[in-house]
């Protein structure tokens, strides 16, 4: 009796599709795979590069992505052929996401490139950094979070005389420490004078920009109005920052930092297995192309 029969007659036990064979199945499959990739990576690169491999196939994404293949195969042999097409297109889209030459293709679609790599020749009246760059610890301990470039960008600024006065932007409905009053704690930690920080709200960069449009109107006793004031914040970030900016009539030169695309690595099989880094990034590449389409 053939497979397709079992539909309408009822099969014996002996002609039934096996669920630990084909568990089995896909579990050699998977695993196969995943021996493959490091190995490979191993004669194509070296020992530690495999052992990073091999790390990345046993974290979250990679399970997940592993899982993915191995219901797929188990489900195709027992004939689940429609259930096996699902798991296998959450395999190659689990690859796609979690890509990171995809990720650095998308950010390099985003992310502003540095126009000047040499200190300008006049200083700045004011430099912006926008919020978002601070995380505040379970203990209240403001620091530096993946953004956290964007700190140390404008301290450099400051400490190299470039710039006469500091901003710091953001403001939350849920954090005991807003982002503005965390970058003022964190660039006085660098020896920045408190007296030459200021801060404007902003739950968002449209807000931000909208009260910076407020503060430049209406700014307060010794802040210094003549000069070209400069904005600092992350490289992906800064295209609609700068958009932000026009929209309210905002006159920056910007300053991009922190960029995610990274140089171009010689080719290593490690790269085909997806993780979450390379996720993150490409979801920050996405919202900034989502909040352009928006307007926001």
């Amino acid at each position: 009796m053939s497979h397709s029969d079992c539909g309408s007659q009822k099969c014996s036990p002996s002609e039934r599709p096996s669920w630990k064979r084909s568990f089995f199945l896909g579990v050699a499959c998977g695993a196969g795979l995943n021996l493959s990739l490091v190995l490979w990576t191993w004669t194509y690169n070296e020992a530690g590069l495999a052992a990073r491999c091999a790390t990345d196939l046993i974290l979250p994404v990679g399970l997940l992505w592993t899982t993915a293949l191995v219901a797929a195969v188990a489900n195709l042999s027992l004939g689940h052929r429609w259930i096996a097409a699902l798991f296998f297109s959450g395999f190659v889209f689990i690859s796609l996401l979690g890509n990171g030459p995809i990720a650095d293709w998308s950010s390099r679609g985003v992310e502003m490139e540095r126009t000047d790599l040499t200190p300008f020749s006049e200083p700045f009246s004011t430099v912006v950094v926008l919020g978002g760059s601070v995380v505040i610890t379970y203990d209240g301990v403001p620091e530096l979070s993946c953004a956290g470039q964007r700190i140390m960008t404008t301290a450099q600024l400051w400490h190299a005389g470039r710039t006469q006065s500091i901003i710091c932007t953001g403001s939350s409905p849920i954090s005991p420490l807003i982002p503005s009053q965390a970058g003022r704690i964190l660039l006085e930690s660098v020896s920045v004078p408190g007296d030459k920080i200021y801060e404007s709200p902003g739950d968002n960069t449209s807000q931000e920009m909208q009260n910076l449009k407020k503060f430049f109107a209406s700014p307060p006793a010794g802040f210094p109005t003549e000069g070209k004031k400069a904005l600092v914040t992350s490289a992906f970030h800064m295209k609609r920052a700068m958009r932000l900016a026009a929209d309210n009539d905002l006159a920056f030169i910007p300053i991009p930092c922190g960029y995610e695309a990274s140089i171009q690595h010689d080719f290593t099989p490690r790269q085909f297995v997806p993780n979450a880094d390379a996720m993150s990034q490409l979801g920050r590449a996405i919202k900034e192309r989502l909040a352009r389409w928006v307007s926001r």
